[in-house]
Order: C-alpha cells, then structure tokens, then sequence
C-alpha cells in the first residue's frame, strides 16, 4: 500500500537563510528525487522550489520511515541537525498533503495570494522528475489533477483576475515609495532579476543592477 506524504518549508514557516540553505536548481531537484527514491520506503519523488518554498512530495511505502530518510536528507543539504529541521518543516500525509500541492499550485500559499508564476513552476518541477524518472502512476495523476485544478481556480474564480507576482508587486511598490521612475537607475538584491526587469521596464526605468541571491 502506498502512501503520500509531503515534507516542505516555506516563508511561513522558515527565515530566509534556511530557505536559501534548501533551494535547488531544476538538476540538483532532480538529484536529490533520485537520492529520495533510492530509500527503500520512498517509490516516487518530485522536488518543487521557488524563491519562497521548497516542497517534496513523496509517495512511500512507511511513511514514519521515509519521513525519517527524508529529514536526514534535507537536513545533510542545510548543514544543520535534523531536530532542528523538524521544528520548521511541515510534513503533512495523504489527503492533507495532496490538499497542500492543490493550494500551492492555485497560489493559494503563495506570498502574494494567486501569483501567476507558481502553476509554471509546478509544471516544470513535475517534467523534470519526470525526466529523472523519479514519478510514477500515483504522482503523475496527482500533478496533473493539481495543475488542471489551479487552471480552474485562476480562470473560474477571481483570483485570477489581476496576474500579481512578487515581482510585479516589488516594481508597484517601488513607484508607490519612489514616485516617478522614468529614467532612474536602481540596484535591486533579487535572483529573478529577468523577471523583475520585465516589471520595471514598464515603469520607464533605463537601467538595473542586481545583486543576486544564492539559490
């Protein structure tokens, strides 16, 4: 028989700096559901993380056991104790954790309530577990009900009338502080910095500097 089971932080949940410690790029995501499906309780595995959340969704066998595995994996990747992890993950089970992957993926979790980024970034963390052949029937039917689940929410509800993303709402508010930014040059600590870019191009500005985050 087999479970669901979920283990994620988030800025809910965890400072920056542990978020920054468990962030993957799509190759280390796909790394680190190869390592989690080499556990002898864990059959699936798919790694989502964005700026603000790293989240893995796991179909076990024990869920106590791999939970276990698990939190010693991220725990090894953030260079801390794995009790000390324990006190800022969320590891829900079954339908709480399925639940969870909805709401994540209608933006319903996200920063900035309905942002339109994030059913992109479940997609593409969902196609790249698929391509290290670390999902199975069970994840597979999951996403695809997940994603097919926020595109209704975005087009069926209001949620989704006003396209707002933690980007689009640092340039608003940016204009909101500053005034006037036609013209003005600005340094922005940011590790999307083509999309913030986009934002602001729309507000006149002719030249950006970025200190990148690690991510």
């Amino acid at each position: 028989m087999s479970e669901l089971l979920a283990l994620g932080i988030s800025h809910k949940t965890a400072p920056v700096a542990l978020r920054e410690r468990l962030a993957f790029t799509e190759q280390e995501a796909s790394e680190f559901a190869r390592a989690a499906t080499a556990s002898a309780e864990v059959r699936e595995a798919v790694v989502i993380s964005t700026c603000n959340r790293t989240e893995v969704y796991l179909v076990v066998g024990d869920p106590v056991q791999a939970e276990g595995d698990m939190l010693g994996l991220l725990a090894r990747r953030a260079g801390i104790r794995p009790t000390e992890l324990a006190q800022e993950i969320y590891s829900p089970r079954n339908c709480d954790a399925a639940r969870q992957l909805y709401r994540v993926t209608a933006g319903l979790e996200s920063m900035i309530v309905g942002e339109a980024e994030i059913q992109g970034q479940v997609r593409r963390a969902h196609e790249a577990a698929m391509r290290a052949h670390t999902t199975g029937a069970f994840s597979n039917r999951l996403f695809a009900a997940a994603l097919t689940t926020g595109k209704r929410v975005r087009t069926e509800t209001a949620i989704g009338e006003s396209p707002a993303s933690v980007s689009s709402a640092a340039a608003a508010l940016a204009a909101q502080v500053f005034g006037d930014l036609t013209g003005r040059p600005t340094r922005w600590r940011w590790e999307r910095p083509r999309l913030l870019l986009r934002y602001f191009d729309g507000f006149g500005m002719w030249q950006l500097s970025f200190g990148l985050t690690p991510t």
